[in-house]
């Protein structure tokens, strides 16, 4: 079908240069066709010597006839890039604007032999620069995809300082898909890749906090009610008596590993668990395995959740896992690795051999979860796990 185009463009091309005058039409045209023109080249540099008329083989052609020619050939390619859009309409635009601009260069810089090797040398620089490292910016030039994934360009933002655009982002998602996958999509892969940039020393330790404490305020504006308070208080009568309730609320421990991100996420797995009878308590205290396990038992939790994102090793969480499992072999634990897939664990077989009832990679709904103490597949969201747990 290309091939047809261009013959019709050549056709075109070479029947209007002729109707203005200009010299060489045929082997203008047959550019535009995208066929070898030496030989037409040759035969007009033959026809140059024998015609005394034109000394030193030039053209006298007047201002008038340039400017016909350039709108010819203006005229020309767009009709043969409408052509294109029409003929193929599977070929994004935005690679045939890379195409277009890429044909123009080659042609410029070698002429007919540029225009017929354009195309695969296109390819070629492709190839290039998804293998290459230096060169992907070429890839994202000539890609039809978007550049930025959604999770990077919302991290991009916040390392930006830009917080209404990431906000803006947010909504985004929210408006095309489920509400409760913002959690895994964008807020915590940016958790995750602050701390991996900060590990890798991309980051300082005041930017990752930055980033921090910018989905904090996205995510209290989102919410409307400040992440951190995460123990609901029963209602009340007036006269100070709590109100009968279909069921006390299942009593979570969470307790952060690693620091505030940990504690951000756990917010996050309280905002996810307010349609469920499940009550999520949080201890902001930095605490010792034996101080951890006075708590569980003074307090009664009967389920301890531990937020532990990657890309830190799990080595301190596999500790207390294992000392709380020595002591309270009753208690339910839940060890939360949530990720993206390129930052996931790849096995979480140690976590659930050291004590760990469930294992979860995906904060809001994943088949990724790791499965039950006993081997048998996880339940697909994390809350439904937590109750499970229970």
């Amino acid at each position: 079908m290309q091939s047809l185009v261009n013959l019709v463009y050549g056709i075109a091309a070479g029947a209007g240069l002729y109707f203005l005058g200009v010299p060489y039409r045929v082997g203008l045209g047959g550019a535009g066709c995208g066929s070898p023109i030496h030989p037409v080249r040759r035969a007009g540099a033959r026809r140059r010597r024998a015609d005394p008329g034109q000394p030193g083989g030039r053209s006298r052609a007047g201002p008038v006839r340039s400017r016909w020619s350039a709108c010819l050939s203006c005229s020309s390619c767009s009709r043969i890039s409408s052509s294109k859009r029409c003929c193929m309409p599977g070929r994004p635009a935005s690679r045939q604007v890379a195409l277009l601009v890429s044909v123009a260069f080659w042609t410029w810089l070698w002429g007919p032999l540029g225009l017929l090797m354009a195309t695969p040398l296109t390819v070629c620089l492709v190839v290039l620069g998804k293998h290459v490292p230096g060169l992907e910016f070429v890839g994202t030039l000539m890609a039809d995809t978007p550049a930025l994934a959604a999770e990077y360009g919302y991290y991009q933002r916040l390392l930006a300082r830009d917080q209404s655009e990431a906000a803006d982002l947010i909504e985004r998602h929210i408006k095309t898909e489920p509400p409760r996958s913002v959690y895994d999509a964008l807020l915590l892969p940016a958790l995750n890749y602050a701390e991996r940039d900060r590990l890798e020393q991309r980051l300082s330790p005041d930017e990752e906090t930055a980033v921090i404490d910018a989905t904090r305020e996205l995510l209290v504006g989102r919410r409307g009610v400040d992440p951190s308070a995460c123990n609901p208080e029963p209602p009340a009568s007036p006269d100070g008596s709590p109100l009968p309730g279909p069921r006390e609320p299942l009593r979570v421990l969470g307790y952060a590993t690693n620091g505030v991100a940990d504690e951000l996420a756990l917010a996050m797995l309280a905002h996810l668990l307010d349609d469920l009878p499940i009550a999520v308590e949080m201890t902001a205290a930095r605490l010792q395995a034996s101080e951890l396990v006075s708590l569980v038992q003074e307090r009664g939790f009967s389920v301890v959740c531990f937020a532990d994102l990657p890309p830190s090793p799990p080595s301190k969480t596999r500790y207390l896992v294992k000392r709380l499992r020595a002591a309270l072999p009753e208690v339910r634990i839940l060890v939360g690795r949530w990720a993206p897939p390129a930052l996931a664990d790849e096995s979480t077989q140690v976590l659930r051999e050291t004590g760990a009832n469930l294992v979860a990679l995906d904060a809001a709904g994943d088949p990724r979860l790791s499965g039950r103490a006993g081997g048998d597949p996880a339940d697909s969201r994390s809350e439904d796990n937590v109750a499970h747990a229970a």
